[in-house]
């Protein structure tokens, strides 16, 4: 999708392709632009670049960004829609999910921080909040040092 080699600067394709997704709707006013951590993972691009972009589309007024909770599409004085549920609690239900499922079974390893991190474009403590209400929930224990593994079926919640 980004051509590496061309004349053009890899944060503006960046930019155009978001700028692409505003024009077409995808990404309708008052919806979140992807986070520097969604761009990073999506496009394979420094931390800078992902910046870089994003700022490039404010410059154009194509976004606005509320400092500490992310970057919305079209003007600053539109209402801004957010998720009705905190991206922790939806990670934590995905993976639970993934428990019950069966696709994470007792005694093995969940996901690390970095992967889901990467896979949800999620910051670490948003990641990190998950994983504390999974164990606090029992679907998870951590052992220090070793990892987050899937608690016995016994201990998991019933609900």
């Amino acid at each position: 999708m980004l051509n590496r080699e061309g004349p053009v600067p890899i944060y503006r394709q960046v930019a155009n392709e978001i700028r692409r997704r505003i024009a077409s709707g995808t990404i309708p006013p008052g919806h979140a632009i992807p986070s520097e951590h969604q761009i990073v993972a999506e496009f394979e691009v420094s931390r800078i670049t992902a910046t870089k972009a994003i700022r490039t589309l404010r410059d154009d007024g194509l976004v606005y960004t509320v400092r500490g909770v992310g970057s919305f599409a079209g003007p600053e004085d539109h209402p801004r829609v957010t998720e009705t549920t905190s991206p922790y609690r939806r990670v934590a239900a995905e993976i639970a999910e993934r428990i019950r499922a069966g696709e994470l079974r007792p005694d093995f390893p969940i996901p690390s921080e970095t992967t889901l991190m990467q896979q949800y474009g999620l910051a670490k403590g948003t990641v990190r909040r998950a994983v504390a209400l999974l164990r606090e929930q029992g679907w998870v224990f951590t052992v220090p040092m070793r990892g987050t593994y899937v608690a016995a079926r016994k201990d998991w919640p019933k609900a």
